[in-house]
């Protein structure tokens, strides 16, 4: 089956049948962030940005992203978000493992896009949704905080600009 979608911001015809995972497709594609860990959509190794929401791409069959905007973390990563994100992480000393970091990666950019500053409790709650013990949660919190901080920089800098 043909299915065209948006991935990683280009046009493209996914070739798959629609019962495949999409987690499956994207690494036939090469796409190598997007990784395999429980295949259960609990784990969080394989999670994309599908129509903007952090999903985990084990779980869902290919047959239903038919013209959704799908986004890796390697595209992800050239972003403006992704770079707040990452240098958020090194200021904080993050050391993360590999596995997870679409994860981490990707509900600090969910969270970030709703919220003009996480509360602490909000903070927490998203480190404890995190399954890998890679890092510590106080680390990643900071990891987060910085993430925001640097992202109101921009924001003021662009707004500046304007």
């Amino acid at each position: 089956m043909k299915i065209p979608v948006m991935l990683n911001s280009e046009k493209v015809i996914l070739d798959a049948k629609p019962s495949e995972s999409l987690l499956e497709v994207l690494r036939r594609q090469g796409l190598l962030s997007v990784k395999e860990g429980c295949t259960k959509g609990k784990c969080g190794s394989c999670t994309i940005l599908l129509d903007e929401k952090p999903v985990p791409s084990c779980i869902v069959p290919v047959g239903i992203v038919r013209n959704a905007s799908i986004e890796t973390l390697e595209f992800f990563m050239l972003t403006k978000e992704g770079e707040d994100i990452i240098a958020g992480f090194k200021q904080a000393g993050l050391n993360l493992c590999g596995f997870c970091n679409s994860a981490r990666i990707f509900s600090t950019y969910e969270l970030l896009k709703k919220v003009y500053r996480p509360s602490m409790e909000e903070l927490e709650q998203l480190a404890d949704s995190i399954k890998c013990n890679c890092t510590d949660k106080k680390s990643f919190i900071n990891g987060v905080i910085y993430a925001t901080a640097n992202k109101h920089e921009r924001e003021r800098k662009r707004n500046a600009l304007n």
